[in-house]
């Protein structure tokens, strides 16, 4: 009986501890596309969207990155780099509950001017 009390402690703190460091993400698209104003290839790729703020959340206004660890990640920058190359807009799937700098990017379209 002891034995079986102890695993169960021990499963309930270890739950707690899970779910404590799972956060949720509240994933949701840009009301616009917008044109890529700037590009910054650092240990992720980071790029800045023009016009009115998108994520409110975020500490830096409409600057948005793509993680290195990404699944996707050669052919989400290779598309990025080739929209801002002949100034297509892209519509950004981000999420809203970064309130760091940088705003996660999921999934983004590229519309053709």
């Amino acid at each position: 009986m002891k034995k079986i009390l102890s695993l169960i402690f021990v499963v309930t703190i270890l739950a707690g501890v899970f779910v404590s460091n799972v956060s949720a993400s509240d994933w949701q698209w840009a009301s616009s596309f917008r044109t890529i104003t700037a590009i910054y290839p650092d240990v992720d790729f980071q790029f800045y969207l023009d016009g009115a703020t998108i994520d409110l959340n975020s500490e830096c206004a409409n600057r948005f990155d793509i993680w290195r660890g990404d699944a996707n990640y050669d052919a989400k920058v290779a598309s990025l780099l080739l929209a801002f190359q002949n100034g297509y807009q892209i519509l950004v799937l981000f999420d809203d509950d970064d309130t760091g700098c940088n705003t996660v990017v999921s999934r983004f379209r590229v519309q053709r001017e």
